[in-house]
Order: C-alpha cells, then structure tokens, then sequence
C-alpha cells in the first residue's frame, strides 16, 4: 500500500459500510503490523459502527476523505466526513457501548487505543492511534528485560569504582532521579483516580441502573477483592512468614482515621495530598450528580470524557519512565553492597504464583457449583481469552473474546455484559491486590517490620482501597509503601520482580474476571432464558 506522501484518499458512505475501502485497507495494515485475528476484527467491527452510524445520519452517498497509514508511534487513522457535528465517541445508539470500550482502557499496565475528535470547517475529524507496542514484543527489546540487565550491570561496575565516585552515583544521581520518578508517578494518580471512578459512573444509562444492579456488583467486586487480600495474606504468611504479635508504627488513632477520613474536608485537600479513599469517595459522588442530572448536563459530560483522555494521556507518557525504576533500584543495591536483597525475590514470585493458582481454582469450583456447568467446560470455552492474556500480558487484548464467550457460550445478557465489564476494570483489579499485598510482606521482611494483627487490618483497608481505585500495580506499591512509612525506593526492585510474574497473572486475573462474570450473571438473573 503506497503511503509515501500521505494523500488523502476518497471512499462513500453506505448503509452498510462493511466493505468500505478504509476498513479492508486498516484490518490488512493491522494484520502486516503484527496483529492477532481478534485485535484485528475488534478494530475494523468498531470502525464499522462508527462508519454506519454517520451513515445514518448524513446519509448514504456522502463522500468521505481518509488516511492511513503506519508511523513511528503504530497506526494511524483519520477520517475527514462533512456534515453536521456528530462526536461518535459520546453521540448516536452505538456511543455507550464505545464510552464502555474507552473505559476499558484504564488497565494502566497496558497500552490503549488512542481517540480524538474535532469539529472543523463543516467536517467531523476523527483521529486514532493503534500502538503497536500492544504486540508481542521480542525478549532483548523490551525495555524492563533491559533495564533490568543494566542495572545488573553498572551496578557491578560501580562496586569497583572509588568509594567517593561510588557515592556520587548512588547519591547524587540515581536516589534523586528515582525520587523524581516516584513523585510525578504519584501526583498523577489522583486526577487519574477521580476522574476513572467519575466516568465509570456517567457512563450508566441512569441512576436508576446505578442503584439497580450497580450496587449489586460493587458488592460482589468488594467480596472478591476481600477473599483476594485474604488468600494472599495467608499464603504470604507461609512462604514469606513474618508475623509478629509486635507493635508496628501504625497506632489505633491511624486506623480510626482510615475509616472516618474518606470524606474530604474541602475538594481541593485529596488532590494535595493524594488522599486515595478521599478521591474514590469525591469521583463516586461526582458520577452519581451528573447521572442524576441527565441530559442537563451533557456538556460537562463531554468535557469530563475529554479530561479522562486528557489524564490517561498523561499518565501513558509517565509510564514511559517505569523501566527506569528497576534499572535505578538494582543499581543502587548492587553498588550499595546491598546485592543479597536482591535475591530474597524469589519469596515474592512464588507466593504470587501460588496465590493466583489457588484463587483461580477455588473460583472455579465455587462458579461450577453455583451454574452447574463444570469446571473442565470452563476452560474449554475460556481458554482462546486466557491463552491471549497469557501471550500479552493484557486484559484488554481479549475484551471482544470475553463479550463473545459470556453471551454466546453462557448466555449472558448482552447489557450486563455492557455493564460488567467496564466496571470490572474500573473497580476490580486482581493484579494490583495480589501483587500489593505480597509486596507489602515482602517490604516487611526487608525493613525489619514485624506483621502484627493491627498491620493486618490496615493492609486490607489500604489495599481494598487501592483495587477499587485500581491504580496501576507500580502506582499502587507507591502509594501503599508511601502510607505504611516504607521506603519508596523498592518501587522498582519489585517491578523487576514482577517480570516474571505477568504474563501469568494476567491470564489468571481474565480467568478470574470471566468466572466472577458468569456467576454474577446466574446470581442476578442475567442469564438469558432460552
């Protein structure tokens, strides 16, 4: 496909635009750029809604310019149609179901699909970035295995450097530039976390729908959650075992304070000082006004819609800046002398893979006794979703495949569908408790802190808090280690940690989703009747 110059090509709307040039030219660029079947349909059948729709509304004939092409950043779209406004993002039948997608992308672990409109001399411009870092990438270019490695390696180069030269490093270079990197990590989390809790909640049809089945679910996604903390307390317990009867620094007035601080003195306090359940509490509120006020306030809805990809941007470059955490932390370790704490990862990686096996199995068990439908059945038809998360180390890759599987193979009803799923990635983050959790003993272990019972109610308050938040998984460790007074600076030795966790819990956390999906489903009356 020639795109040297970048000339705008020409197509026609039609009723049904499924053989419209713009989508065979895309789902053939995304198939030579590396993309599975599945992100491929999942791309063009989105396009195509979008396509039919302008349709509908400027009618069939209308001429249409487009360009595509592949860039330095992945693939890029823009599609110039003339007419009236139309925002197919919050706008038409099919823009709830896309507002659902968007939201869908607040995994911050992951890369997102980036969109964009505009109005312009009489013509609606849409634009979208497909990156294509979403891919499976080779092992010696991605950028955590490397920095892992360069830590590893100018760590043992400075052990043979002069003592003064040595303190410099770690000093006056790698501390501060990891202190940076943690602060802009934090700072940014709580516009991200009120405005994530905010749209998940606008996004409803209603608030009747809210109190209807959302209160429902958000029950549920509180149940899990717990039974994940307390799976991962108890297997931490045994493979990392550093309970004490022990004071901690934490004191009864600091957990008095958890529990009656979630309600913000002024609006302007939480975002100060990143006051996690504060945010939640403001965003939840937030969402629950503007549903009550409906269409009196559409345009605020567009404007917060914009802010949520405004802050989604912003936290996407910041996340650029990760695999230097781990670079930083083992280098300062290793040229620290400090070298052995490395090696006491191995607790961490194991109490993770034994706390998602164990988890997953019990919700399997728990899921075929209340549906009837057996667990060998569940792998069955889960496998094709679970097998992609595995591969890519997302639960966003196999959004379509979880739709396609809980409505054709269980006869999920295609609205709760619509409703879970948005909200299951908003509020109910496995990944993030696990990994918070086992991280949390770890430090213990690391900084001498002895797990008292006190510490242990704190921790599952922290920690709810922050799945519900959802936060990405080093976000998350930021903020906790932050609020148990624990070094920040091990931020980035349990990121490297993590590497060879992911892949597997993130195809355990989409079991997880799809199991807790299904049983909800049959619970609430969702399943269809035939």
């Amino acid at each position: 496909m020639e795109n040297k110059k970048l000339e705008n090509k020409k197509s026609v709307l039609m009723r049904d635009n499924a053989s419209n040039p713009l989508l065979e030219e895309g789902a053939k660029l995304y198939r030579s750029a590396g993309f599975s079947d599945d992100q491929t349909e999942l791309f063009t059948e989105k396009s195509l809604g979008v396509l039919n729709d302008y349709a509908e509304l400027c009618g069939e004939g209308t001429d249409i310019e487009y360009r595509i092409f592949r860039g330095v950043l992945g693939i890029m779209v823009r599609v110039y149609i003339p007419g009236q406004a139309y925002n197919p993002f919050t706008s038409g039948k099919e823009a709830r179901k896309r507002v659902f997608d968007n939201l869908l992308g607040m995994n911050l672990n992951a890369e997102t699909v980036r969109l964009s409109y505009k109005y312009a001399f009489g013509r609606n411009i849409i634009s979208v970035i497909i990156p294509l870092s979403d891919r499976k990438k080779k092992l010696l270019k991605d950028p955590m295995i490397l920095s892992v490695v360069l830590g590893v390696t100018c760590g043992l180069i400075c052990l043979g450097l002069p003592k003064e030269a040595n303190s410099f490093i770690i000093d006056k270079i790698a501390s501060p530039m990891m202190s940076i990197l943690l602060n802009l990590m934090s700072g940014i989390m709580g516009p991200v976390i009120f405005i994530s809790m905010t749209t998940s909640i606008v996004a409803l049809d209603s608030i009747n729908e809210l109190t209807n089945l959302g209160f429902k679910i958000i029950r549920r996604f509180v149940r899990s959650t717990l039974f994940l903390i307390a799976v991962s307390i108890a297997v931490s317990a045994l493979v990392i075992q550093h309970l004490s009867d022990g004071s901690v620094s934490f004191k009864s007035d600091k957990l008095i304070d958890l529990f009656f601080g979630v309600v913000p003195t002024n609006v302007i306090e939480p975002f100060l000082n990143n006051t996690t359940p504060q945010l939640v509490v403001m965003g939840f509120l937030m969402g629950v006004a503007l549903l009550v006020l409906g269409d009196k306030v559409t345009e605020l809805k567009k404007i917060l819609m914009q802010l949520n990809e405004w802050a989604m941007s912003v936290m996407r470059i910041v996340l650029l800046a990760i695999p230097a955490l781990p670079f930083l932390s083992i280098l300062t370790a290793i040229a620290g002398g400090n070298g052995k704490e490395l090696l006491r990862g191995w607790k961490f990686i194991v109490a993770v893979y034994i706390v998602f096996t164990v988890s997953v199995v019990i919700k399997a068990v728990k899921t075929s006794l209340v549906t009837g439908i057996g667990v060998r059945e569940y792998w069955e038809k889960f496998k094709p979703a679970i097998m992609l998360s595995l591969t890519t180390s997302s639960n966003t890759a196999p959004i379509k495949k979880s739709y396609e599987i809980t409505e054709r193979d269980f006869g999920v009803k295609p609205e709760f569908n619509s409703f879970w799923i948005p909200m299951c990635n908003a509020m109910l983050s496995p990944k993030t408790t696990v990994n918070v959790v086992i991280a949390v003993f770890m430090m213990a272990v690391i900084t001498g802190t002895p797990v008292s019972p006190i510490f242990l109610v704190v921790l599952i308050i922290v920690t709810l808090e922050l799945s519900i938040a959802s936060p990405g998984t080093a976000s998350a460790w930021t903020i906790i280690f932050g609020t148990f007074g624990m070094p920040t600076s091990y931020v980035g030795l349990f990121t490297a940690y993590r590497l060879l966790t992911v892949n597997y819990s993130a195809a355990c956390t989409q079991a997880y989703y799809m199991l807790e999906e299904v049983e909800a489903a049959h619970k609430l009356g969702a399943i269809k009747e035939s």
